[in-house]
């Protein structure tokens, strides 16, 4: 299992993520794709990324996290584990949770979890997401911490825009995949703005209603 790790600006706790994915044997590769953070930031982030013999650091030059997960995937080849660069309380077993349960079969496991700053943007959607497609139960879609197999990886269209979790979680829905959430805790991560909140909350949504009135469920992108 490989890991890609999107960051934008994101590096404070970034040494200490690594650290812990140091620990367990089944991860190989970490891929951290730095998607246009500023350049002295940029810097920080490679010189991190160095100081590990498996860490891989690339700049991507389009802005967009679907832009910065598909040049992560590009580069791997095994089931991939994506995280978020901004979590400050990481740990070895909230992962490993994750991991066992992706190893009882499935294609993609998202992870559960409530943030510390009370800040979300799956309760805005999961109405919406619940009505159209009601057998998906899944409490976090829009969160940024799951597994994916290869096959899915394979099969599936990855957006260029930010709402990409969202996306690949309802693709791999309509294909049939096999999907499955565990609860790993609090996290604390960094606050958003309000912009950011209402903006992303707005295109969360018309990604879920894209979704749900087209019954092949792929779209190009």
């Amino acid at each position: 299992m490989e890991v890609v790790i999107p960051t934008k600006n994101d590096y404070l706790y970034l040494q200490r993520i690594i650290e812990i994915l140091e620990e367990i044997d089944s991860l190989n590769f970490i891929h951290i794709i730095d998607n246009c953070s500023d350049i002295l930031i940029s810097e920080k982030i490679r010189k991190i990324a160095n100081l590990f013999d498996n860490v891989i650091y690339y700049f991507g030059g389009k802005l967009g996290k679907g832009n910065a997960i598909k040049l992560g995937v590009s580069q791997t080849e095994e089931d991939v584990l994506f995280l978020d660069a901004d979590i400050e309380n990481l740990s070895k077993d909230k992962l490993l949770s994750l991991i066992n349960k992706f190893n009882e079969g499935y294609d993609l496991v998202k992870a559960s979890f409530v943030r510390a700053n009370g800040q979300s943007n799956s309760s805005f959607v999961l109405n919406d997401l619940r009505k159209l497609f009601p057998d998906l139960r899944i409490s976090r879609p829009t969160g940024g911490i799951y597994i994916t197999s290869r096959e899915l990886l394979d099969e599936i269209n990855i957006p260029n825009s930010w709402n990409v979790d969202l996306s690949i979680l309802l693709q791999a829905y309509k294909l049939g995949f096999k999907i499955a959430e565990i609860d790993i805790g609090i996290l604390v991560d960094k606050p958003r703005s309000g912009n950011s909140l209402s903006e992303s909350k707005s295109c969360l949504k018309q990604e879920i209603f894209n979704f749900g009135g087209n019954k092949n469920g792929i779209r190009s992108y």
